[in-house]
């Protein structure tokens, strides 16, 4: 009877060990991108736009931040997300900043109307060592499906700060100066 008695504490006194040893689970962190443009509203184009939701190669459009290593491989973050994906973060940018330069802004193709058509590709979109690294192409069509203009912009932007919300600071300024740099180039 001592023994089993011996045998159940020691088994008890491992599990307490063990548990209390064991290392307690990351807490997972989202973010936002915060947009700052600022723009001339008395240079408006008068079509309505319609804006469509950026695209991306998955590991790029899913909603764990990617960063890239030393070897440039890209790597997903277990711990660290966007809020939602950055082609809906994205899309919700462009469509505030479209606003800002044209008479209407859609999500949807406007009948007898005119108005053109703003696709966007996300070509990069990582923490990259002490910076962004982003990287947006931007194709304009009219109304009859003719390319007007086709852009690849990309902005690195330094991070100020530790940790993934200095990151995500930093990537919506890298944004804002990719979309300050189009509404020039248009």
């Amino acid at each position: 009877m001592k023994s089993n008695l011996k045998v159940s504490l020691l088994i008890l006194l491992i599990i307490s060990v063990y548990a209390c040893s064991s290392k307690q689970s990351q807490t997972k962190k989202y973010f936002r991108i915060t947009s700052n443009i600022t723009t001339n509203t008395e240079l408006r184009k008068p079509n309505t736009l319609v804006v469509k939701k950026p695209t991306a190669l998955s590991i790029l459009g899913g909603r764990p931040m990617v960063a890239t290593k030393d070897d440039q491989s890209l790597i997903q973050l277990n711990n660290n997300y966007w809020l939602e994906s950055p082609k809906v973060l994205l899309h919700y940018i462009i469509k505030n900043w479209a606003g800002e330069h044209w008479e209407s802004v859609s999500i949807q193709t406007p009948h007898r109307q005119d108005h053109q058509v703003l696709y966007t590709r996300i070509l990069a979109f990582e923490k990259n060592q002490n910076s962004t690294n982003v990287a947006l192409e931007f194709s304009l069509y009219d109304q009859e499906n003719a390319l007007i203009f086709n852009q690849n912009y990309e902005h690195a932007e330094p991070i100020d700060g530790e940790g993934y919300r200095a990151f995500a600071k930093a990537v919506g300024r890298s944004v804002d100066s990719i979309l300050n740099q189009l509404a020039s180039d248009l």
